[in-house]
């Protein structure tokens, strides 16, 4: 499979089959904090950056073996909706398997009504706002330019109004440069302004693109106190029950995972279900293939899938 990926476990969706549809890494931003990596075209361009019958095929392949998953997610190596046939596959899976459908975006693109009406018959929405000033969210999230924390707050509000969906707005923290507390406040009047079904708030778990740093549970807890937004959820690591996977498939999923977000032993041991001692043995295989590679985070160490040439 090259466009889809997983189940993996997400601590927001549960299991998660991941659709893919940018090249690595075509993006309308490059976030200091991205866990896949730097952005490589960063761009508002529209277009079939995949071929759509591929995409369709390997999701028929997949929906034939009836996978345990809790969703279908738009998501991978860059921004879904730069995919300008993203609307044609909501409707396929609509069609060929009862599974809900979830996007995660950077909102970039959400005041356009041509990307609304692709993505409007998706069931949950996890866009994205990590800023309230436009000074900031140039620090942070580099967009490409002509986008504004006003346009993506307008294309939110957008999608908040024309969507039956879930809309799950996540901000993603980071120290010194978004959690200052004329910030927060500022950016509380906007969340309390959009209302979402859930405001997600996250920081750097993972080997960032750059070098920035997270912040601890306590601070975010002081951010949640100061906005005091009621339906708020500070993103906290879980982990998944056990389940099945064939032996044989165990380095294909370990690759598939790690290639597009590097994951602690841990992680991968949870969203695969597996034990220590199977993901061992399939990480000396891979690590012997020089398909992946060991990084250090922090304390943490983090398996990093080498992209294949």
């Amino acid at each position: 499979m090259k466009y889809i990926f997983g189940p993996v476990f997400s601590r927001r969706l549960g299991h998660s089959l991941g659709v893919d549809l940018v090249p690595y890494k075509v993006c309308s931003m490059d976030c200091l904090y991205c866990e896949v990596g730097k952005t490589t075209l960063k761009t508002l361009t529209r277009s079939e950056y995949v071929p759509i019958g591929k995409v369709k095929w390997e999701l028929e392949k997949i929906f034939s073996t009836e996978p345990e998953i809790d969703f279908v997610t738009f998501s991978g190596y860059g921004e879904p909706t730069l995919f300008s046939r993203i609307g044609e596959l909501v409707d396929f899976i609509r069609e060929n398997s009862s599974y809900p459908t979830a996007l995660l975006t950077n909102s970039t693109l959400l005041y356009r009504d041509d990307v609304i009406e692709d993505v409007e018959r998706i069931d949950v929405f996890l866009p994205s706002l990590d800023a309230a000033t436009d000074s900031t969210m140039r620090k942070l999230n580099r967009p490409s330019r002509g986008v504004s924390v006003r346009k993506i707050v307008d294309g939110i509000r957008k999608l908040r109004e024309r969507v039956d969906g879930k809309v799950w707005l996540e901000t993603l923290f980071v120290k010194g440069i978004n959690d200052g507390e004329e910030e927060v406040l500022r950016m509380g009047e906007v969340i309390h302004s959009i209302e979402p079904d859930e405001w997600q708030i996250n920081t750097v778990a993972r080997p960032p693109a750059y070098n920035v740093e997270g912040l601890s549970m306590e601070e975010l807890e002081r951010i949640a106190d100061l906005v005091g937004f009621e339906r708020t959820r500070i993103v906290a690591r879980s982990s998944s029950k056990r389940v099945k996977v064939p032996v044989d498939d165990l380095k294909r999923e370990v690759y598939t995972l790690v290639v597009r977000r590097p994951c602690s032993e841990d992680e991968i041991a949870s969203a695969l279900g597996i034990l220590k001692e199977e993901l061992d043995e399939v990480l000396k295989l891979l690590k012997s293939e020089g398909r992946v590679r060991e990084i250090m985070f922090g304390d943490v160490k983090y398996i990093k899938g080498v992209k294949l040439k």
